[in-house]
C-alpha cells in the first residue's frame, strides 16, 4: 500500500511540474513580447483618400471619424526585431504609405502591425494591400479596396463599393449602397444587403462558393455556376441586376434584410 501511495504521489509532482512550467513558460513567452501603441492625427481636408500598405505583416481598418482629421492608430508586436516603421503622407495626393518590416519575415519570428485609421465620414476611400487583413466599416463614401491575399471584411457601408482580391474570402455585410462589384480569384464571396441594389456583381474565378442576399424586390439575373440555388424574384426586365459567378463552386441567391 506504501509503494502505491509514493508512486501515486510521484505522478501528482510530474504532472504538477508539467503544468507549473507550461503556466509559467507561456507567462514568461507573453512577458517578453514587446508592444509599442502609437496615435496621430493629421488635419484632413479632402474629399478622398489613399492608403496604400506595402511590405510586412500588417493588419488594415479603416472606419468613420471626425470632420477635418486622418487620424492614425498603431500597434507594433514583436518577439525578436522591432519592426521598422514607414508612415508617410502627401497632403498633395491625399495618399497615406504604411509598412512594417522585419528581417527574415514573412517565416521568421513574431513581427506584425495592426493600423486602425479613422477618416471624416463621407470621405471616399481607396485602400491597397500586398496581403494581410483589410477591414473597413461605416462609411459613407465610395470604398475601393484592392488586396493581392488575405480576407476582406466590410460593413455598414453606404456608398459604392469595389473589392478586388488574388486570393481570400470577402464578406460584405448590411450593405446600403447602390452599387457592389465584388471579386476574388479564389475564396468565398458573401455579400448582404440592407435595401435593395441596383447592381451587384459578384464573382469567384476559380475555386469558391458565391452567396448574396438581398431585399425582396425583383432581380435580372446573370448567373454561373457549377451549383445554384435561386429564392429570388427573377425577372429579366427589371432595372436591378445580380451577376453572380463561381464557375467550380456554388451560388446562392436568397431574400433577406430589408
Amino acid at each position: 500500500m506504501r509503494a502505491l501511495w509514493l508512486a501515486a504521489g510521484a505522478v501528482l509532482t510530474v504532472v504538477a511540474l508539467v503544468v507549473s512550467t507550461t503556466v509559467l513558460w507561456h507567462e514568461f513567452a507573453r512577458a517578453r513580447t514587446p508592444r509599442d501603441d502609437t496615435t496621430r492625427s493629421i488635419p484632413f481636408a479632402h474629399e478622398q483618400v489613399r492608403i496604400i500598405v506595402g511590405e510586412g505583416d500588417v493588419s488594415l481598418s479603416i472606419t468613420s471619424g471626425r470632420a477635418g482629421e486622418l487620424w492614425i492608430g498603431r500597434s507594433l508586436r514583436w518577439s525578436r526585431d522591432r519592426p521598422t516603421v514607414t508612415e508617410d503622407w502627401d497632403e498633395r495626393t491625399a495618399t497615406l504609405r504604411l509598412e512594417a518590416v522585419c528581417p527574415d519575415q514573412p517565416a521568421g519570428p513574431l513581427c506584425h502591425a495592426d493600423y486602425a485609421v479613422s477618416v471624416p465620414p463621407e470621405t471616399d476611400v481607396e485602400a491597397n494591400m500586398s496581403h494581410g487583413p483589410l477591414f473597413a466599416s461605416d462609411l459613407f463614401g465610395s470604398v475601393r479596396l484592392t488586396s493581392s491575399s488575405g480576407i476582406v471584411h466590410v460593413m455598414d457601408l453606404a456608398g459604392p463599393l469595389r473589392v478586388r482580391t488574388g486570393t481570400g474570402d470577402v464578406l460584405a455585410e448590411r450593405l446600403a449602397g447602390g452599387e457592389a462589384d465584388v471579386e476574388t480569384g479564389s475564396g468565398m464571396v458573401q455579400v448582404s444587403f440592407m435595401e435593395p441594389p441596383d447592381t451587384v456583381r459578384a464573382v469567384v474565378r476559380t475555386r469558391g462558393d458565391v452567396t448574396v442576399r438581398t431585399p425582396a424586390v425583383a432581380y435580372d439575373v446573370d448567373l454561373e455556376a457549377a451549383r445554384s440555388r435561386v429564392d429570388v424574384e427573377r425577372d429579366e426586365l427589371s432595372t436591378r441586376k445580380i451577376t453572380a459567378r463561381a464557375p467550380r463552386g456554388t451560388v446562392s441567391l436568397s431574400t433577406c434584410c430589408g
